[in-house]
């Protein structure tokens, strides 16, 4: 009897244990798509916890604000040491002796961190990181908005203090070394602390002009329309550009708090507590082209609920 003949397909056996090129796209594509869809949702996410993180970092300056308070009988710490000469003013701050420190340093002392690696005493003097006296840089973080961690510069700083109002120490008379402009500031003439800011965001003196003008933050510049120039010196919303102040003394521009936190700035009240507000809650008033008017409220500035501008002493 014959045996029937075996016949076979052409072609090549299929191996079921691989992927066809067809559904190696399939998963790529699926992969490519899940990314798009989550990294909006990572990059969110980070910039809502460096907010948190920035709130919390002022949290920790409120307590050293008030506890400066206390040790300082009643006074408000000065927003910067004025200068009269190479050397003068300095102060001692956590680490060491420093050449007119900001608000900032001067409160280190109570928030437990030296502000400063190498803090020098004198402008003529250089730390090791060739930074002058005057222009250090900060090397603790607490002291640096985490959302603009490069905005080391004390002058530069992304952290303001509402001078005008609390600590404006700049001299009236060069020759005269107590003729502060609005200093010393006693705790009692706020008679409403939780609702006075005493720190923000800060964006610098850029607030003078429209958002697409603003240049990138640069360590050590004094360029007027870059963010961060003179961030230590915050203004209030509504300053008088004739008889008043404001952060660029001699150019009259003006400084205002930074959204930089998904449109809202990071505020420190004077009582100690602080939260997150968009710049109108503050009382800005933003020009169509962007740029910060001189005419906002300072109801929340002004350490009584009053909505005016602070003027120079006659």
């Amino acid at each position: 009897m014959k045996r029937p003949t075996q016949t076979f397909a052409l072609g090549a056996r299929r191996d079921h244990g691989g992927f066809t090129l067809i559904e190696l796209l399939v998963v790529v594509s699926i992969i490519a798509l899940l990314i798009a869809v989550l990294l909006p949702a990572l990059s969110g996410a980070r910039k809502q916890a460096r907010a948190v993180k920035c709130l919390s970092q002022l949290r920790v300056l409120g307590q050293a604000l008030v506890m400066y308070q206390i040790e300082h009988r009643d006074v408000l710490v000065p927003g910067r040491l004025p200068k009269v000469d190479d050397c003068n003013w300095f102060s001692d701050i956590a680490g060491g002796t420093k050449f007119r420190p900001t608000f900032l340093a001067m409160m280190s002392v109570r928030v437990g961190a030296p502000p400063f690696k190498d803090p020098k005493a004198c402008k003529t003097e250089t730390d090791i990181f060739d930074e002058p006296g005057d222009r250090q840089d900060y090397d603790e973080p607490i002291y640096v908005c985490p959302t603009v961690s490069n905005w080391t510069d004390e002058r530069n700083g992304s952290y303001g203090y509402n001078y005008q109002f609390l600590g404006n120490s700049r001299l009236l008379d060069p020759s005269d070394l107590t003729s502060f402009k609005n200093w010393p500031v006693s705790a009692t003439r706020i008679s409403q602390p939780a609702a006075t800011v005493a720190v923000t965001d800060c964006m610098g003196t850029a607030a003078s002009y429209p958002p697409r003008e603003r240049r990138p933050y640069v360590n050590n510049s004094r360029d007027s329309f870059r963010l961060g120039n003179e961030g230590f010196n915050l203004d209030p919303p509504r300053v008088d550009p004739d008889n008043g102040e404001m952060a660029g003394l001699e150019e009259q521009h003006r400084s205002a708090a930074d959204p930089r936190h998904s449109g809202r700035a990071s505020v420190l009240w004077v009582d100690g507590h602080a939260d997150s507000n968009t710049l109108q809650r503050l009382g800005y008033q933003i020009a169509p082209d962007g740029v910060i008017n001189f005419d906002g409220s300072n109801r929340l500035w002004s350490g009584d609920g009053r909505d005016v501008p602070w003027l120079q002493p006659e």
